[in-house]
């Protein structure tokens, strides 16, 4: 059971993260609030973590003396591969929108 949750853990993250980006951005900008900060330093937190799984099952993963690396290390690390990706492209609107903007009125 700890091997599937470690596997699947980095896209929990992202499941979070994401989820968090977008409900938050949401009640901040209807309460008129600044949400950059905020979300700024969730991704952060959220790539920082993802970052370390990342390392930690590269480094099982290439690990000299073993025989052939488990399917769960190949899998955590894909899977944390995934969702580094998976994190960065969900701040990309935070980099290349102006947040609480309205609908343009014409």
């Amino acid at each position: 059971m700890t091997r599937t949750l470690t596997a699947v853990l980095p896209l929990v993250i992202w499941g979070v993260h994401f989820f968090f980006c977008y409900a938050y951005a949401a009640v901040a900008c209807q309460r008129g609030g600044d949400p950059a900060w905020v979300l700024g330093a969730v991704s952060v937190l959220a790539v920082g973590a993802t970052a370390l799984l990342f390392a930690r099952s590269l480094r099982r993963v290439c690990r000299q003396g073993d025989a052939t690396p488990a399917l769960h290390d190949w899998a955590t690390l894909v899977t944390a591969a995934l969702s580094l990706v998976a994190i960065v492209w969900t701040c990309v609107p935070m980099l290349m929108v102006e947040m609480c903007s309205g609908p343009a009125s014409f």
